[in-house]
Formats: structure tokens, C-alpha cells, sequence
């Protein structure tokens, strides 16, 4: 399987996504990720894809392994409900292990034109968003046959950028001036590492 398919999923919500800075809370090598929330009457294609790459991979395990029980490893994705919730990452840095290389990459993150999104660009979640991704199948003892999600890029169809509360009415009194909003926006920090 060395000829790995890149695929391109339906259009999700975003759910804690890490696609301009790497997660590096329980990984100090940083991963970007998200999760995609589909609806499950969108999602059967991809649930094909991702069901056949793990049937590939439990076969493949079962040919190289002959006469030992393989399991079946968890699957990179949940259905709750009416939805189906996919996981995606990717690795921010880390050694290459047939060359001994150290490596960093991130992945590719575009909007809806195909136009790539400049580094000042945060992703929050409740985004609208298409992952690229491919499917790689591993065997361990301890997990079995499975497959990695692994992330390549993004199409943001629909940014949502920071948090809107809309607890008020408006009323009449006290405004910032226009300067003073563009002097909040340039020094606005995302506050969670959550989105």
C-alpha cells in the first residue's frame, strides 16, 4: 500500500481545531488537528472510504501475521446521534524514520476560491470547512489493524474567526470611536487554545 489515495471529504463543522498552530498539550512535538462534524445523511461516502481502508488494513495484517488472531483497532471516527464525527491530524514535527531526519510541516489551509489563507488566519470551530486526508494503515500487537487519518489540507468554506456574544440589545450612550475598534482588533489575542 505504498500508493496511498489522497481524499477529499463533504463539507463539516469544524470541532477544536488546531490547523495554524500545533496542539502540543499532551504532545510536545505539537499535532495539528480537527475534527470534522458531518451529518450523518452526508457522511456515507466517506464512511465507505474510511470502512474499506480499515478492511484493507485488517487484511493486510491478517496475510503478513498467518495463523495469529488480529484484532481490529479503534476507528478514527464516532457516530453520536445524527452525526459522524472524523478525526484528522497530522505530526508538526518529529524524525523521519528511514532517513534519521528531523522534519516540520503543517497543512496546506486554502479558502473557498483555492486562494492559500495568510498565517494571521485562525480557524475557531463552528468553521465550515473540507479536509484533505489520507488513509494509512498500521499493525501493532498491543492495538491491532487500523488505520491513521492522517491530515493534508483545508478549505475553509465558511470562517468563523474568534467569538461573538450577543448577550445585549443596543441602546443608546457610549460607542468606540472607529479608531478604537481597529486599535482592539489588531491587539486581540485568541485566549483558548481550544479553537
Amino acid at each position: 500500500m505504498s500508493d496511498i489515495s489522497t481524499h477529499i471529504s463533504v463539507v463539516g463543522e469544524a470541532v477544536y481545531p488546531h490547523l495554524t498552530k500545533p496542539d502540543v498539550r499532551f504532545n510536545e512535538a505539537g499535532e495539528y488537528k480537527v475534527t470534522l462534524k458531518v451529518a450523518k445523511s452526508d457522511a456515507s461516502a466517506m464512511l465507505k472510504v474510511f470502512d474499506k481502508a480499515l478492511d484493507d488494513s485488517l487484511a493486510m495484517a491478517q496475510k503478513e501475521h498467518k495463523g495469529k488472531g488480529i484484532k481490529t483497532a479503534p476507528i478514527p471516527y464516532t457516530i453520536e446521534g445524527d452525526n459522524v464525527f472524523f478525526k484528522f491530524k497530522m505530526k508538526a514535527s518529529g524524525v523521519n524514520k528511514k532517513t534519521k531526519e528531523q522534519f516540520t510541516q503543517r497543512p496546506m489551509l486554502f479558502d473557498a476560491k483555492k486562494n492559500p489563507l495568510p498565517n494571521s488566519i485562525s480557524i475557531w470551530g463552528g468553521s465550515k470547512i473540507k479536509v484533505a486526508f489520507q488513509l494509512r494503515p498500521y499493525f501493532t500487537q498491543l492495538l491491532g489493524a487500523g488505520i491513521v487519518s492522517q491530515l493534508k489540507a483545508v478549505q475553509v468554506i465558511s470562517l468563523v474567526e474568534g467569538r461573538q456574544l450577543n448577550l445585549f440589545n443596543e441602546e443608546d450612550g457610549f460607542e468606540v470611536t472607529t479608531q478604537e475598534k481597529e486599535n482592539e482588533q489588531a491587539t486581540e489575542v485568541q485566549a483558548s487554545s481550544d479553537f
